[in-house]
């Protein structure tokens, strides 16, 4: 996974890295090779939620201290740790039952406090001072709940996390609904949203969470809705023969998924289902805890 320095006033780290001190012995050569110390960072930008882009922030808090922006979504997280992650577990119990996979796989995670210090909340339309120039803020929901996109207007630049990732198609998983919600976001339907409120702006070099760089960020939409499309149909083909589980439709279109991975399976199967149900192309009924959809 990558991380960025953003050289400048005020010194900008962009993502942490994983826990543990390798990836902190790692940050520090990187930074090294730049004639950079750990004690030169001013702030840390977190795109997203997940391990491998802010699990190293308390690593590198223990050596400096310095403040850590991050989408406002994260707060809960953050600050109801134990009960959000209670509450997490729960809902996916739930959710693999419904996929009709109780039998087949069981998810759960292990307790990781957060325990950052002087976080600072963005949201949408907002701006950072970091190396010199001016980011906005661009809130990017669909890979999580998280998700923002750094965008240098002036440059071109932009980091994205995963949202944009130029080739592979990051998973939109499913996430449980707020303390406010009754029902769970539509994460596909979400990040097809935010590539699209993305896709006519003014993006030069693309700075990914995941591989090189690059440049032409609407020739990378454009195949990510491609694909988007094609795995609809080939989900609709096999609800047209007859109604299926997530679960059966996961094991047909991805068989060599084992173990942890199958969940991704599953988060990829119902965020498309999702999306042939906002198409009406596809209704749901329930069989006893199990969602089983049919083609309309």
């Amino acid at each position: 996974m990558n991380v960025y320095v953003l050289v400048g006033d005020p010194v900008t780290l962009i993502d942490s890295g994983i826990p543990g001190q390798a990836s902190l012995d790692q940050l520090q050569a990187g930074l090294a090779k730049n004639g950079l110390t750990l004690s030169d960072l001013r702030q840390i930008i977190v795109t997203h939620m997940h391990e491998d882009h802010c699990g190293g922030v308390e690593d590198i808090q223990r050596h400096v201290d310095i403040p850590i922006y991050v989408h406002e979504q994260a707060q809960r997280q953050l600050t109801l740790g134990r009960t959000v992650h209670e509450q997490t577990e729960s809902f996916f119990d739930s959710f693999i039952a419904r996929c009709g996979a109780a039998d087949i796989f069981q998810r759960r995670q292990p307790y990781r406090p957060k325990e950052w210090r002087n976080v600072r909340y963005v949201r949408d339309g907002d701006t950072i001072a970091a190396g010199g120039e001016e980011l906005n803020v661009l809130y990017v929901p669909g890979h999580s709940q998280s998700d923002i996109c750094l965008w240098n207007e002036r440059t071109g630049d932009a980091f994205v996390g995963d949202y944009l990732l130029e080739h592979i198609s990051a998973n939109a998983f499913i996430v449980p609904p707020d303390q406010d919600q009754k029902e769970r976001e539509k994460p596909l339907i979400q990040l097809r949203e935010s590539l699209r409120k993305t896709y006519d702006l003014a993006f030069r070099t693309i700075y990914p969470g995941h591989g090189s760089v690059y440049h032409g960020h609407r020739r990378v939409i454009d195949k990510r809705f491609a694909e988007h499309k094609e795995r609809c149909e080939r989900i609709y083909e096999h609800l047209r023969e007859n109604p299926h589980s997530v679960y059966e439709l996961s094991h047909a279109l991805f068989p060599f998924l084992q173990g942890r991975s199958i969940f991704l399976g599953l988060s990829e199967i119902q965020g498309h289902l999702d999306l042939l149900e906002e198409q009406a192309r596809a209704a749901v009924q329930m069989v006893g805890k199990v969602a089983h959809y049919r083609a309309i």
